[in-house]
């Protein structure tokens, strides 16, 4: 009928012989801050928990997650300060 064909591919979590645990890494939502140049930016004297604050609340706010179930969370950066 000239329809489009999806095939579903395996992933890691189906291709690992793993059982399921309580305690399995889930990454459920990916968000950034905003850019600017780096060093003299208009964000160069703002401290980073201003500008994680909003993040943490909008992934709660994404994904309706209870704040009591999270156990770690992950973040970076691409300057670290001071590093030039």
């Amino acid at each position: 009928d000239g329809g489009v064909v999806l095939t579903q591919s395996a992933t890691s979590a189906t291709m690992s012989g793993a059982a399921k645990s309580d305690d399995d890494v889930v990454i459920c939502s990916a968000l950034r801050t905003p850019i600017a140049k780096a060093n003299r930016g208009n964000f160069k004297d703002t401290p980073c928990e201003e500008m994680l604050a909003p993040l943490f609340k909008a992934t709660l706010e994404r994904t309706k997650i209870d704040p009591k179930a999270i156990g770690d969370i992950q973040i970076g950066n691409v300057s670290q300060p001071g590093a030039g």
